[in-house]
C-alpha cells in the first residue's frame, strides 16, 4: 500500500485502495495480508497461483525480527523427504497463535525470547531469492528445543544424519553452550552417540550434562527407560529412530 501510494502520490488514498482491490479481484494481484500484495505474472493463472512462500515471510513477519526456522528450516537445508505443509517463522514478539492461512499455505509464528534469537544467516531459496533463515546448526538446536515443530524425534535423527558430513561441531557446541538448555544438550548427545557420530563434541556435551532427567520427546507421554548417560527418559522407540534414518 505504501509503495502505491508513493506510486500514485496525486491520488486519495481511499482511490488507491479501490483500484488494489479492483486489481485483487481482476487477478493481476494477490492480497497476501492487509496493505500487502504480490504481483501476479501476467501469463499464469490467477486462481491457482502462489508464490514461493518464503518470500512472503518479511511481510508476513510485521516487521518483527524473524528467520524461517524448524521444519521449514531443514527444508532449505534440504533435510527432509515429505514437503512442509506450513511455513514456520521465529519472531521475537508473540503474533498469531494459531496458523495463518495465505491460500494453499499456513503460516505458523514461533515465539523465541531474545536470548535464543541468534544463528541466522541469508539463503538462497531459488535462482532470484534469498531469504532470513536458521543456519545449519541452529536448526538443530531449534529443533531440539521443540521437537514438536521439527516432525518428532525421529524426522529430526533423520536429518542430523543426513547433514553428519556438513555440521560444523564447534559451532554447534558454541550454539548449545549460548541456547543454555539442558533439554536441547541432552537429546543432541543422545542422539549423536546413537547414531554413531563420533566426534569430539558428544564428550563435551556429557561432561556439560546436569542430574536431573528429560523426557527425549517432550511431545509424548512420560514413559519409557532412563538412560543415566545422558540422563534423558527414552520415550521414543529406539527402533523407530534408527528406521526413520533409512526410509
Amino acid at each position: 500500500m505504501d509503495e502505491a501510494m508513493k506510486a500514485l502520490s496525486k491520488s486519495k488514498p481511499g482511490a488507491v485502495r479501490q483500484l488494489l482491490s479492483d486489481m485483487t479481484r481482476r487477478g493481476l494481484l494477490m492480497r497476501v495480508m492487509e496493505g500487502s500484495y504480490h504481483i501476479i505474472p501476467y501469463e499464469l493463472d490467477a486462481d491457482t497461483y502462489m508464490p514461493n512462500w518464503h518470500e512472503m515471510v518479511t511481510v508476513l513477519a510485521s516487521g518483527s525480527k524473524h528467520y524461517i526456522g524448524y521444519y521449514s528450516a531443514l527444508q532449505i537445508h534440504n533435510l527432509i523427504v515429505q514437503p512442509s505443509l506450513i511455513e514456520q517463522i521465529v519472531v521475537d514478539r508473540q503474533l498469531s497463535t494459531r496458523p495463518t492461512q495465505v491460500r494453499s499455505a499456513q503460516i505458523q509464528y514461533i515465539y523465541h525470547n531474545p536470548k535464543h534469537f541468534f544463528g541466522s544467516k541469508k539463503i538462497w531459496v531459488d535462482d532470484h531469492t534469498q531469504v532470513l533463515c536458521s543456519d545449519l546448526e541452529k536448526t538443530i538446536v531449534d529443533c531440539f528445543f521443540m521437537p514438536g515443530y521439527a516432525g518428532g524425534i525421529p524426522e529430526i535423527a533423520r536429518a542430523i544424519y543426513m547433514a553428519r558430513e556438513r555440521i560444523q561441531y564447534d559451532k554447534l557446541l558454541g550454539y548449545v553452550t549460548q541456547f543454555g538448555s539442558q533439554a536441547v544438550l541432552k537429546r543432541l548427545g543422545y542422539l549423536l552417540e546413537l547414531l554413531e557420530i563420533d566426534q569430539p563434541i558428544v564428550s563435551a556435551l556429557r561432561e556439560a550434562r546436569s542430574a536431573t532427567y528429560v523426557p527425549l520427546d517432550p511431545e509424548l507421554p512420560k514413559a519409557g527407560k532412563y538412560r543415566s548417560a545422558w540422563n534423558v527418559q527414552e520415550n521414543v522407540d529406539v527402533g523407530t529412530i534408527k528406521s526413520a534414518i533409512y526410509s
